[in-house]
């Protein structure tokens, strides 16, 4: 086999990788990963109040502040995680809109316990810490609305005794009033993702006490079996390049006899 074709076969190789990577943070942004991440325990969880058995060893869940710089389109998309990895914010272009005499937003980030907000209602459970998100321009401090909503990542825990089938995003504005937000569930994960289309509290919340075997939800099924089939098909074509390169070395190894 030729060097050109094994060298061919490699650049195909990687290009593929790409599209699939790509292809499967397009989907969702719960498969935004490396594909060549490992697949762990998720970490302990960090309560505002946690359960009594789980008391003795909870670290306090981390806040944050973030600066979203702002030019006269609007705001940069920016991409900021808490320091726990609780709670992702992706901020699009354009979230925030521009104001005179401003140069950034700041977004402001508060984990609350839940037990201090009313509950969203239909026997739901909420999942984990609330949290409060506010955002002000700078150097003025004026309150800053959305114009574009955020798409929001939270880590969820999953206990003995405490577990769904299907956890969703619910938002408020007013501490009274939820919406519930379409997105997706990664139950291996433990994460479940929605948007965010005005500032305020959000939690996850489920029907708690079903089973956790099999996933329900439909918004992140089907980008999921699609991202699984990229890459399976990645590892395929890799394994098949693998087998043209060693094949290729060795038909170069073996020098031909000369008839004297």
């Amino acid at each position: 086999m030729s060097r050109r074709t094994v060298i061919g076969a490699g650049i195909a190789i990687a290009g593929l990788y790409i599209v699939a990577a790509a292809l499967s943070g397009h989907l969702s942004p719960l498969a935004r990963g490396p594909l060549l991440d490992g697949i762990g325990p998720p970490q302990p969880y960090r309560w505002v109040n946690p359960p009594p058995d789980l008391a003795a060893t909870n670290q306090t869940p981390s806040s944050g502040t973030f600066h979203v710089p702002l030019d006269p389109k609007g705001s940069h998309p920016e991409v900021f995680v808490t320091s726990d990895n609780q709670v992702t914010l992706i901020a699009p272009e354009g979230a925030f809109d521009t104001k005179a005499g401003q140069i950034e937003v700041t977004l402001s980030v508060t984990p609350l316990d839940p037990a201090t907000l009313p509950s969203p209602g239909n026997k739901l459970t909420i999942f984990g810490n609330a949290y409060r998100l506010e955002a002000v321009y700078q150097p003025s401090g004026d309150p800053a609305a959305l114009a574009l909503p955020l798409d929001l990542v939270f880590l969820y825990p999953v206990t003995t005794n405490l577990h769904a089938s299907l956890h969703q995003l619910y938002t408020s504005t007013d501490k009274q009033t939820w919406t519930a937000q379409e997105g997706s569930d990664s139950l291996a994960q433990q994460q479940a993702e929605g948007p965010m289309r005005a500032l305020g509290w959000v939690v996850i919340a489920g029907k708690a006490g079903t089973s956790t075997i099999t996933p329900s939800s439909p918004t992140g099924s089907s980008g999921s079996s699609t991202a699984i089939v990229l890459i399976v098909l990645a590892a395929c074509t890799g394994l098949i390049g693998l087998g043209l390169l060693v094949r290729g070395r060795g038909d170069g190894s073996v020098p031909s006899r000369r008839r004297r």
